[in-house]
Protein backbone atom coordinates (compact mmCIF):
# COMPACT_ATOMS: atom_id res chain seq x y z
CA UNK A 1 0.00 0.00 0.00
CA UNK A 2 1.68 3.01 -1.10
CA UNK A 3 1.34 6.84 0.60
CA UNK A 4 -1.90 7.79 -2.01
CA UNK A 5 -4.01 3.89 -1.17
CA UNK A 6 -3.27 4.94 2.65
CA UNK A 7 -4.77 8.30 2.35
CA UNK A 8 -7.77 6.34 -0.27
CA UNK A 9 -8.68 4.30 2.30
CA UNK A 10 -8.48 6.70 5.41
CA UNK A 11 -11.31 8.91 3.53
CA UNK A 12 -12.96 5.25 2.80
CA UNK A 13 -12.72 4.31 6.21
CA UNK A 14 -13.77 7.80 7.19
CA UNK A 15 -15.77 9.66 4.45
CA UNK A 16 -16.15 13.16 6.16
CA UNK A 17 -12.11 13.72 6.71
CA UNK A 18 -11.32 17.04 5.24
CA UNK A 19 -8.86 17.31 2.18
CA UNK A 20 -7.63 19.92 3.98
CA UNK A 21 -6.44 17.92 6.70
CA UNK A 22 -5.37 15.16 4.21
CA UNK A 23 -3.12 17.46 2.77
CA UNK A 24 -2.03 18.59 6.30
CA UNK A 25 -1.17 14.82 7.24
CA UNK A 26 0.75 14.65 3.75
CA UNK A 27 2.80 17.84 4.11
CA UNK A 28 3.49 16.74 7.85
CA UNK A 29 4.41 13.46 6.80
CA UNK A 30 6.69 14.71 4.05
CA UNK A 31 8.65 17.78 6.48
CA UNK A 32 9.59 14.49 8.53
CA UNK A 33 13.16 13.79 7.99
CA UNK A 34 13.62 9.85 8.11
CA UNK A 35 17.11 7.70 8.33
CA UNK A 36 15.54 5.82 5.38
CA UNK A 37 13.80 5.99 2.00
CA UNK A 38 11.18 3.79 3.71
CA UNK A 39 10.16 5.83 6.93
CA UNK A 40 7.23 7.96 4.91
CA UNK A 41 5.21 4.97 3.83
CA UNK A 42 5.60 3.75 7.09
CA UNK A 43 4.13 6.56 9.02
CA UNK A 44 1.60 6.84 6.44
CA UNK A 45 0.74 3.29 7.37
CA UNK A 46 1.10 3.86 11.01
CA UNK A 47 -1.25 6.93 10.72
CA UNK A 48 -3.99 4.49 8.98
CA UNK A 49 -3.39 1.77 11.87
CA UNK A 50 -3.90 4.24 14.25
CA UNK A 51 -6.90 6.23 12.85
CA UNK A 52 -8.61 2.31 12.52
CA UNK A 53 -8.35 1.83 15.96
CA UNK A 54 -9.49 5.03 17.03
CA UNK A 55 -12.15 4.50 14.78
CA UNK A 56 -12.51 0.86 16.14
CA UNK A 57 -13.07 1.80 19.79
CA UNK A 58 -14.05 5.72 19.90
CA UNK A 59 -16.47 5.54 16.86
CA UNK A 60 -16.42 7.54 13.09
CA UNK A 61 -16.87 11.33 14.75
CA UNK A 62 -14.16 11.05 16.92
CA UNK A 63 -11.55 9.30 14.57
CA UNK A 64 -13.07 11.83 12.09
CA UNK A 65 -12.53 14.75 14.03
CA UNK A 66 -9.08 13.62 15.46
CA UNK A 67 -8.18 13.26 11.80
CA UNK A 68 -9.25 16.65 10.73
CA UNK A 69 -7.46 17.98 14.05
CA UNK A 70 -4.13 17.95 12.38
CA UNK A 71 -5.54 20.49 9.88
CA UNK A 72 -4.46 22.33 12.73
CA UNK A 73 -2.52 20.40 15.13
CA UNK A 74 -0.07 17.72 13.87
CA UNK A 75 0.60 15.40 16.01
CA UNK A 76 3.20 12.14 15.70
CA UNK A 77 1.20 8.92 14.92
CA UNK A 78 1.93 7.41 17.85
CA UNK A 79 0.27 10.47 20.14
CA UNK A 80 -2.64 9.69 18.21
CA UNK A 81 -4.53 7.40 20.64
CA UNK A 82 -3.83 9.99 23.99
CA UNK A 83 -4.74 12.18 22.32
CA UNK A 84 -8.25 10.44 21.47
CA UNK A 85 -8.35 9.44 24.95
CA UNK A 86 -8.93 13.11 25.89
CA UNK A 87 -10.85 13.94 23.16
CA UNK A 88 -13.47 11.79 24.44
CA UNK A 89 -13.05 12.88 28.34
CA UNK A 90 -14.15 16.41 26.47
CA UNK A 91 -10.83 18.12 25.83
CA UNK A 92 -10.48 20.55 23.20
CA UNK A 93 -8.53 20.80 20.35
CA UNK A 94 -6.25 23.42 21.48
CA UNK A 95 -5.80 22.06 25.07
CA UNK A 96 -4.83 18.23 23.61
CA UNK A 97 -2.33 19.70 21.37
CA UNK A 98 -0.46 21.73 24.16
CA UNK A 99 -1.12 18.76 26.76
CA UNK A 100 0.41 16.56 24.20
CA UNK A 101 3.17 18.61 23.06
CA UNK A 102 4.52 19.43 26.28
CA UNK A 103 4.27 16.10 28.13
CA UNK A 104 4.09 13.74 24.97
CA UNK A 105 2.36 10.49 25.45
CA UNK A 106 3.00 6.87 24.97
CA UNK A 107 0.78 4.19 24.47
CA UNK A 108 0.51 1.13 26.19
CA UNK A 109 2.44 -1.69 24.55
CA UNK A 110 -0.69 -3.80 23.97
CA UNK A 111 -2.09 -0.90 21.63
CA UNK A 112 1.28 -0.33 20.10
CA UNK A 113 1.57 -4.23 19.57
CA UNK A 114 -2.10 -4.52 17.50
CA UNK A 115 -0.90 -0.99 15.40
CA UNK A 116 1.99 -3.21 14.22
CA UNK A 117 -0.42 -6.18 13.52
CA UNK A 118 -2.49 -4.15 11.01
CA UNK A 119 0.70 -2.35 9.61
CA UNK A 120 1.69 -5.75 8.66
CA UNK A 121 -1.24 -6.62 7.54
CA UNK A 122 -1.19 -3.93 4.75
CA UNK A 123 1.89 -5.08 3.01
Amino acid sequence: MNQSQVFDAIRELLPQVTKEAIISWADFIADMNFGDPQGKLRMCRELYAEILLIQQNYGNELATSLFNMGERYPLNTFELSGAAEKMDSGKTEKDIYEEISSFGWHPPKEYTHQVQLIIHGLG
